[in-house]
């Protein structure tokens, strides 16, 4: 019992150990939390915990010494001997690391909020203000350099920008034309070569609609000339098989391509048929991904079990929404969208 000639007796409560073996930076990771992420905070208080330093003459026997967890209003405290200013092989000299456990160990006056009552660690612990916030920014290095790390916090950090950058989403205001960039950034590894394979536009494409997708390439269509553009008796290349063309027409088999939905259930097909949201996406995405060079059209297939049997007045447009016969015979996959200004045929 304490009284004005000695100070109380520490408390021989064993305090609980972090789990043996626990690496500092994994047990910081795991109590990060969103908006919460040591080095990024702009005070300790918005910090997941306290960063210090467990002082140490000899080699670290462990990277956590004392973990304790938040109660109350008070943060959660990691003492860590890998890091810090003090002990062998920290930057201060020696003897100051001598000193202060000395003065730890004299016992100068008792308090029930210190980790070990009774021990003056008032010089050690206005060193870890200062510590803290180096700790936190080695933490946030070292972070930001894993992409495991990285992963868990979403869009946030250096990694997610390179994959932003790697899809050709790394300039700003190029994400908000999109509707959902999240299709892209999967898919970035196939979107950062120059050349965009019909496989890399199907599985994206496949991505944004959550249905299968197949692209067909080389799909010939009718183009038609600009009146400007025709061929006219009397003007320069206009020589009958070298520069003029008859007809207000010129077939054209290397500028367009298929996209085919599905099997779509009915009400995903009625969907895309409507020129709303859903096909409006689509078509942003596939101007970002292709530009504006390739032509696409949009072939929607509806499942044989998903095919409603033909009523009249019940809003069937016939071939899109409604077909006469057996529907349920096969999957109907008869209808066809340009999604540009060409024409199609």
């Amino acid at each position: 019992m304490a009284d004005a000639a000695r100070p109380a007796p520490p408390d021989l409560t064993p305090e609980p150990p972090p789990p043996p073996g626990i690496e500092a930076f994994a047990l910081m990771r795991r109590l990060e939390s969103p908006g919460r992420r040591f080095g990024h905070a702009g005070g300790p208080e918005q910090e997941p915990a306290r960063l210090g330093q467990e002082i140490r003459l000899g080699p670290a026997a462990c990277e956590v010494a004392r973990f304790s967890p938040a109660e109350g209003d008070g943060p959660a405290r990691i003492a860590l001997e890998i890091t810090g200013l003090f002990g062998p092989e920290g930057p201060m000299p020696l003897h100051l690391s001598r000193r202060m456990l000395e003065r730890m160990s004299e016992r100068w006056f008792a308090g029930s909020a210190l980790p070990e009552p009774g021990a003056d660690r008032a010089f050690l612990e206005f060193c870890n203000l200062l510590q803290h916030r180096m700790m936190a920014l080695y933490y946030r290095a070292f972070a930001e350099a894993q992409p495991a790390i990285a992963a868990d916090h979403g869009r946030e950090g250096r990694l997610a920008a390179m994959i932003a950058a790697l899809a050709g989403l790394g300039l700003p205001g190029i994400a908000e034309a999109l509707d959902d960039p999240a299709p892209v950034l999967r898919h970035a590894t196939g979107l950062a070569s120059q050349v965009r394979s019909p496989e890399t536009l199907a599985a994206l494409l496949s991505d944004l609609l959550d249905a299968p997708v197949r692209v067909a390439e080389f799909v010939p269509y009718w183009q038609d000339i600009p009146a400007a553009l025709a061929s006219r008796l009397g003007r320069a290349h206009a020589g009958l098989g070298r520069g003029a063309m008859l007809g207000p027409r010129v077939y054209q088999p290397q500028a367009r391509a298929e996209i085919t939905v599905g099997p779509l259930g009915l009400a995903q097909y009625r969907r895309l048929a409507e020129d709303g949201p859903e096909r409006a996406a689509l078509r942003r995405l596939l101007r970002f991904a292709m530009g504006e060079e390739i032509g696409f059209d949009l072939r929607l297939v509806l499942a044989a079990p998903q095919v409603p049997p033909p009523r009249l007045g019940a809003g069937m447009a016939l071939g899109r929404t409604g077909w006469l016969g057996d529907g349920a015979a096969r999957d109907r996959d008869d209808l066809r969208l340009p999604l540009d200004e060409r024409q199609a045929a």
